[in-house]
């Protein structure tokens, strides 16, 4: 097998086990994965806003779905650790979750989004971007943002600093999608620039003259 094409096949099967995952750990708020393979397994890093759903009494819960991920996927030896999100409103898969299941509920596009962007913007990001699309108020599709703050959208700060998440609200006039994207406090952008002043210069030039 060509290694193009193993490398696609390994990121389709990815792709379809976070789909999976964020199904199947939605109550728990999935916020996310992180797969690493090895020679003796693939270590499956889950974050998760309420990791006791996910682990449940005695571990019966996350043994479960081992055992299923396992057959499904055809993994061999899938470990998978259950790592807690501190700041949920700085996750952009838990947030949109979070506003997707308002939408399913009842709220209004507005309000959920602006109540969403103002926790977000609370937490510390640097800025917040929410874009709700589908069947919001007529019968005619169409897409409405919400944003706020500081924002990178292309290049390397928006592929490795930006935090990126979707969810779905299933409604009887039709499918919302929800997309967010957040800043977190701590991203370094490479166009800031922070300035060191040189201490005891002065007095290292004068020892200098005397010299």
């Amino acid at each position: 097998m060509a290694i193009e094409r193993r490398f696609i096949e390994e990121n389709v099967k990815n792709a379809a086990l976070d789909e999976y995952l964020a199904s199947s750990l939605d109550r728990a708020g999935y916020g996310g994965m992180d797969l690493k393979r090895s020679p003796l397994g693939t270590r499956i890093i889950v974050r998760i806003e309420r990791p006791g759903l996910v682990i449940g009494r005695k571990g019966k819960n996350i043994k479960r779905l081992t055992e299923r991920v396992e057959s499904d996927f055809g993994m061999e030896n899938p470990q998978i650790e259950v790592e807690e999100i501190n700041k949920p409103e700085l996750n952009a898969n838990v947030m949109a979750g979070k506003i997707a299941d308002s939408l399913v509920k009842g709220v209004n596009f507005r309000r959920a989004a602006y109540g969403a962007l103002r926790r977000m913007m609370e937490a510390g990001a640097r800025g917040v971007e929410i874009v709700i699309s589908g069947k919001i108020t007529g019968g005619r599709s169409r897409s409405v943002r919400f944003a706020d703050g500081y924002l990178k959208k292309c290049g390397a700060p928006a592929i490795e600093q930006v935090s990126h998440g979707y969810a779905v609200a299933k409604k009887k006039v039709g499918v919302l999608g929800v997309t967010v994207q957040i800043m977190p406090p701590d991203a370094v952008l490479p166009d800031e620039i922070e300035f060191i002043e040189e201490e005891n210069t002065t007095e290292e030039s004068e020892k200098q003259e005397e010299t």
